[in-house]
């Protein structure tokens, strides 16, 4: 029975009490004093014995209560601390300073096959196949993320020293091993990306019909287990798109890591997405690195302008498509991993495969699935939506009151060809916002220059006159140009000018407000050629 006494923190009050257990023929199995406490473990007594011997340890001077309690406390925090290494799904050795083991959890015994009988005092090295205790006695059993195979399995360890402390020194008694799989570390990284904060379909803006159908259709290819191809301009959320892509599948409690292609030179862009060996070059770190393929293991990885790809990495990539295998930068040992592939470009790779700047093969592994946001050009009606959300949210940032917008400044958003699409919409705003001390926001407060909208269209115009030219002067049977009449020509500019303005504009009155016409004159011109909205062809 284990008991536990209450008395005063008095010198010599344990070894009285100790000289009545063994008057009264009780042998102690374990001992354990704190200030006000006495605890033993007497195997002999039993619960009739208790009040007599309660009866006589009072006797004692100092003692007040005397108990049966079920543990002693270093007995419950051992079980305590056995429950909290069972639950951890990480393999946590712990090892003396000799680089026996003294204790692991149920996560190791599993990878080892070996009971935790088997396992205490045996050897470290031994065990990982590698000289590693030497390594810890020198860094004071103190190391960051080294690469090791615990069982068969790759892991990172990262080791803590256990210390002893008193008022004068600090001793290291052993240290404690935590062996992470590389998926865990990516599960990490992925939870700590704070633009993961807002999440699904549901959170990208956009109510008009062409966003209406892009949304449904990526939310339907997101089930599919399959490379995804995101085709668009810059600016027009692509990635916020993979993310969202990646929350509606199967995958979406796994790891979601990103590579933007074109921000890294070749080999740290390889070294990034493969991971390196140990001793790859002169600045590896020991042990080797994982890349985002393995960190991302049934998980997503997501490749940004992947048009900026060099040919070595696209070469190596199409490999990892055909069938799941790599190998990491001066590595020899091929690594399996199970990675689903989103990527994304804003160049036509139907173009640069013509150049060969592209792979072909690459491309048709990459376009399994594949979807096209729209420009914001092409969802004008949208534009409204969008700016009342990036003028709230950069309140937010600023800690400002939030400005509302003017009609003047709405219809000049409206007007505008937005080439940099939505990023270039929500940086301007955010500087209007910034240094707006107005209740409204003007046209004057965006820096948006009159003269850049003017070029545009200009520049607008001149493409649609150069595709009448295309389109009138064509070639007869005796390979001379034909000239059409004055009629036939202006026909042909007004088709090929709406044509090309409409889905820009893609409703009558903004047409007409940008080439200051009447809206009947413009719907008019739309029935005739038979020219409908964009999202309705």
């Amino acid at each position: 029975m284990r008991v536990q006494l209450t008395g005063d923190n008095r010198l010599g009050i344990t070894q009285e009490v100790l000289t009545v257990l063994v008057k009264s023929g009780l042998d102690i199995r374990n001992l354990e004093v704190t200030t006000h406490y006495i605890y033993m473990d007497i195997p002999a007594l039993r619960k009739p014995g208790l009040k007599a011997l309660a009866e006589a340890v009072k006797s004692v001077r100092g003692i007040h209560e005397v108990i049966a309690i079920d543990l002693l406390p270093t007995e419950r925090r051992r079980l305590q601390l056995h429950a909290v290494l069972s639950s951890l799904p990480d393999p946590v050795i712990a090892i003396d300073t000799q680089g026996f083991i003294t204790q692991t959890n149920e996560a190791v015994q599993k990878i080892t096959n070996k009971s935790e009988a088997k396992l205490r005092c045996y050897p470290l090295d031994k065990l990982l196949n590698s000289p590693i205790t030497a390594l810890l006695q020198q860094a004071a059993f103190q190391i960051p993320e080294t690469e090791m195979v615990l069982g068969t399995e790759t892991f990172m360890l990262h080791a803590e020293p256990i210390t002893s402390r008193d008022k004068n020194d600090t001793e290291v008694s052993g240290s404690v091993l935590i062996f992470q799989r590389p998926t865990r570390i990516g599960r990490a990284f992925s939870a700590l990306d704070t633009r993961q904060a807002t999440r699904g379909f549901s959170a990208i803006l956009g109510d008009t019909d062409v966003m209406k159908n892009i949304k449904a259709k990526a939310l339907r290819l997101s089930k599919v287990d399959a490379p995804l191809l995101i085709l668009g301009e810059t600016g027009t959320g692509k990635e916020l798109f993979a993310r969202a892509a990646h929350e509606a599948s199967n995958r979406n409690k796994q790891p979601f890591l990103a590579l933007n292609c074109a921000a890294l030179p070749e080999n740290l862009a390889e070294s990034e997405l493969f991971g390196y060996a140990q001793g790859a070059f002169t600045s590896a770190a020991k042990g080797g690195k994982p890349g985002l393929l393995e960190l991302a293991d049934t998980g997503t990885v997501f490749l940004d302008e992947i048009g900026e790809l060099s040919p070595y990495l696209q070469a190596k990539l199409l490999r990892f498509l055909q069938d799941g295998t790599f190998r990491r930068v001066g590595g020899t040992k091929e690594i399996r991993v199970d990675v689903r592939t989103i990527s994304a470009t804003n160049r036509d790779l139907e173009k640069m495969i013509a150049t060969n700047n592209f792979r072909e093969d690459l491309f048709y592994r990459l376009n399994v699935l594949s979807i096209t946001i729209p420009p914001l050009r092409n969802r004008v009606e949208d534009i409204p939506l969008l700016a009342r959300h990036f003028i709230s949210r950069a309140a937010r940032q600023i800690g400002c009151q939030k400005p509302s917008i003017s009609s003047d400044l709405l219809e000049l958003l409206n007007s505008y060809p937005w080439p940099g699409n939505i990023r270039q919409m929500e940086n301007l705003l955010f500087r209007a916002v910034s240094l707006c001390d107005e209740e409204y926001l003007l046209p004057k407060d965006l820096d948006l220059r009159i003269e850049e909208l003017q070029d545009t269209r200009q520049l607008e115009i001149r493409s649609a006159f150069q595709n009448t030219s295309n389109s009138a002067l064509h070639q007869d049977g005796s390979n001379k140009p034909t000239v059409p009449s004055y009629k036939e020509a202006l026909e042909i500019f007004e088709k090929n000018l709406f044509t090309e303005l409409y889905p820009r504009y893609p409703s009558s009155r903004k047409l007409a407000q940008a080439l200051k016409v009447s809206h009947t004159t413009i719907a008019d011109k739309l029935r005739k050629y038979k020219i409908k909205a964009p999202y309705q062809r």
